[in-house]
This record gives C-alpha cells, sequence and structure tokens, in this order.
C-alpha cells in the first residue's frame, strides 16, 4: 500500500486550473512577442556577425570597409583600397 503525501500538490493545482478568456490572451500574446523578440535578436546577431567578418576582412588585406544597410539586409560592401600614388 502505497502512502500518498499530506501536503498539496501547489504546481499540478495551478496547471490544471481553468483560464478564463482573458487570460488565454495574455498567455497567447506573451508567447508572440516571446518568440518575436527572440527572431529579431537572432537576426540581429547574424546581421552584426555577417558584416562583422567581412570588414575584419577587408581590414586583413589593407582596406577601409564601405558598408551600406537596410535593417538586417546587407545592400552594399565595399573594401576600398586607398594607394598613396595615387595622390
Amino acid at each position: 500500500m502505497a502512502i500518498k503525501p499530506n501536503y498539496p500538490s501547489i504546481g499540478v493545482n495551478i496547471i490544471k486550473k481553468n483560464l478564463n478568456a482573458w487570460q488565454k490572451l495574455f498567455i497567447f500574446f506573451a508567447g508572440v512577442l516571446l518568440i518575436s523578440s527572440a527572431t529579431f535578436l537572432t537576426q540581429s546577431y547574424f546581421s552584426y556577425q555577417q558584416v562583422k567578418s567581412a570588414s575584419d576582412q577587408c581590414y586583413d588585406q589593407g582596406g577601409f570597409p564601405k558598408v551600406v544597410k537596410s535593417g538586417f539586409e546587407l545592400k552594399v560592401f565595399e573594401c576600398n583600397f586607398h594607394d598613396k600614388t595615387d595622390e
């Protein structure tokens, strides 16, 4: 015969509780906000890494990068080399 614990299981009661319409709507929008934020942060990070990598390679070759971005998209990237003999 198994002995049941004497204390109430709080976590299970919260999960089984019926949610009203406003609570469900709030949870839905919180989830959408969380997913949108994660997507935005991921795109920002990889956009930054793309520009950083290309710029570092340009600097390693002795050039000066020109970067034009629109949102997360890299529109123009040029690696300009300044030759002192052209002056």
